[in-house]
């Protein structure tokens, strides 16, 4: 069950005893029983997989439409060499979440009101990647990553939706939670090399191990998976322009990412296509495929979700 929905559930239950309509319900029965865990673990899983991009994103499957918004650093580097065809590097990233949602409720006198909350996760980690070179332009890429994480919920009650804060705070809104995640993965990459352009084409599946601790209440308390894949292909062709001794090649990307598994829809989308341009510098002059700095921009777009990236980034 997405998270919005079950919030959308207890909030109707809890406002029929608020505004006088209904018995009294167990509010906090209710809230054990929607299993709102998976909402949260993937909303921590967003700030620190790499397989759904950085960007801004509206969810259409509802009304008023959720808003998400992703950012990650990342960074790579080269340990060392365990054989001619394979290397050990280490990684370490950080991410940030924010997810805001409104909740409208209606009062017996007819009177409307909002809950407007917001949830915001922050990740740091590590781990470490082997590539091994298979031949014919195909790198397999196993890895495992660590983190924490923290995730924080506040929220508004205005309108008619005022009788509802000592009903919920604590329970649905209003909350701090810690988070670890375990996150091993494997992708594969395949490039190809086309006159003075490059084709890259590299698949990726990554399963995350969540659990909470350290939470304001037990209500919060979860410990869930979550499952994201990733297929993308990126094409470059250097241009005539360079930038201190450096080829200022252009690109063009597309790819497909999600979730799968039980809790695929947690967040009110389970998909999102992803297309889009820039150009690229090689960090290193004399290194044509060494890390690049790329600045472009991409529109997202799926069933039940639209977005856009713009940025900077460093590819690897």
């Amino acid at each position: 069950m997405r998270a919005p929905n079950g919030l959308a559930c207890i909030l109707l239950a809890a406002a029929g005893t608020a505004f006088g309509q209904t018995p009294p319900p167990d509010i906090a029965s209710l809230v054990s029983g929607a299993r709102l865990g998976s909402g949260y673990a993937q909303m921590i899983g967003l700030a620190a997989t790499p397989d759904v991009s950085a960007a801004s994103y509206e969810i259409q499957s509802s009304d008023p439409k959720p808003k998400l918004d992703v950012f990650r650093a990342p960074y790579q580097a080269k340990w060392l060499a365990l054989s001619p065809d394979a290397d050990l590097y280490w990684k370490a990233a950080g991410g940030y979440m924010r997810y805001k949602d409104g909740f409208p409720t209606t009062s017996a006198a007819g009177e409307s009101g909002n809950v407007g909350s917001r949830w915001t996760g922050y990740s740091a980690g590590g781990g470490m990647l082997v590539k091994l070179r298979l031949g014919s332009g195909f790198t397999l890429e196993p890895a495992l990553d660590v983190a924490v994480a923290r995730l924080e919920n506040s929220a508004d009650y205005s309108g008619a939706a005022a009788p509802l804060q000592p009903l919920f705070d604590g329970l649905l809104f209003n909350w701090q939670t810690n988070a670890w995640l375990i996150t091993p993965s494997i992708g594969l990459d395949w490039s190809h090399v086309i006159g003075d352009a490059k084709l890259d084409l590299r698949g990726h599946v990554a399963r995350s191990w969540i659990g909470s601790f350290g939470e304001s209440t037990t209500f919060q308390s979860f410990s869930e998976a979550a499952n994201a894949y990733s297929i993308r292909a990126d094409f470059a062709q250097p241009t005539s322009y360079r930038i201190a001794d450096r080829a200022l090649p252009w690109v063009a990307y597309g790819g497909y990412s999600g979730f799968f598994g039980a809790n695929r829809d947690a967040l009110g989308f389970d998909a999102v296509a992803e297309v889009g341009g820039g150009l690229e510098v090689p960090l290193h002059a004399d290194r044509p495929d060494s890390e690049r700095v790329r600045l472009a921009a991409g529109c997202l777009f799926g069933p039940d979700v639209r977005g856009w990236t713009p940025g900077l980034s460093l590819q690897y």
